[in-house]
């Protein structure tokens, strides 16, 4: 068979947290990483933080960490950019305002083409 001696180096990584991670407010050591891949900090307003320091993670940090094997580079991409499924925010609100069935039904539609208002009355 082959035999494969070249040596493998280890991969550096770094991720941008995002406002929408799900790493936001949390501890460093708190994420669990796949085999053969370590933490080694913080990137954060050019100051690096240890991961030994077991920093909090907030929005624009750079999560720093290293893959002892190549195979092992996306699973660690994957785990690090792990991201809420819908964004929010405490300060607004990204879903736009619909009336409802009957607001669409009760309003005075005498504007709007009969056609229109079929739509709503379907459920009837």
């Amino acid at each position: 068979m082959f035999k494969n001696n070249k040596i493998l180096e280890p991969s550096l990584f770094g991720v941008l947290i995002q406002t929408n991670s799900v790493y936001l407010g949390i501890h460093l050591t708190e994420i669990q990483l796949p085999d053969r891949c370590a933490f080694l900090g913080i990137l954060r307003d050019n100051q690096v933080f240890s991961a030994t320091e077991n920093p909090s993670i907030f929005a624009g940090d750079y999560i720093l960490a290293i893959a002892t094997h190549p195979m092992m580079i996306p699973a660690l991409k994957v785990t690090l950019k792990k991201i809420h499924s819908v964004y929010y925010s405490l300060n607004s609100c990204l879903l736009e305002a619909r009336p409802t069935v009957t607001q669409a039904i009760n309003s005075d539609d005498s504007d709007v083409p009969n056609n229109f208002n079929s739509i709503y009355l379907l459920d009837k």
